[in-house]
């Protein structure tokens, strides 16, 4: 009997290497991403290079979808953000919540896409992250700490769309 191997780590360093991780995670997605950051860092949630593919995967099927948890929404709505944007553009797909105060303490940032592909960074300041392009069991493992965050945090009522 083998033992599993370990799964394919590949690091991205500093914002360069997070923003195309992310992009390529983003543009590698089938049906489900799901986001924990602390305010939306618009040089990587906010660029082209990462909207361009995460806008082809929610055009891709009418299933696919992302849920975003953010720690701190209002860092992220001082000015015009294109997630943020998108998100209200296509806002059956795009879900926004806030984490409560309760969880304010978590500084992991990380993106899952389709329970198998991961990358996170331990803190906003950490310069290097882990990116993880076929790693079911800690994409679930994540994946499920995720779940928990999300049941108990409500709607980011910043990024709704208050058309009058």
């Amino acid at each position: 009997m083998s033992l599993p191997q370990e799964p394919v780590c590949e690091p991205a360093e500093g914002q360069a290497g997070f923003l195309r991780c992310a992009a390529a995670l983003a543009a590698g997605a089938r049906l489900q991403l799901t986001l924990l950051s602390q305010n939306l860092d618009r040089r990587t949630y906010g660029d082209e290079a990462f909207i361009e593919p995460l806008t082809r995967f929610l055009l891709s099927s009418a299933r696919a979808r992302l849920r975003v948890l953010v720690r701190h929404p209002g860092q992220a709505m001082l000015k015009g953000h294109r997630l943020v944007e998108l998100g209200r553009q296509l806002s059956s797909r795009v879900e926004f919540r806030e984490l409560p105060p309760e969880r304010q303490l978590i500084e992991r940032e990380y993106l899952i896409a389709d329970e198998a592909a991961l990358l996170i960074r331990e803190s906003p300041q950490e310069l290097l992250a882990r990116y993880y392009p076929q790693a079911p069991l800690l994409a679930r493992e994540q994946l499920r700490e995720f779940e928990t965050l999300w049941q108990e945090s409500p709607s980011a009522m910043e990024f709704r769309d208050l058309r009058i």
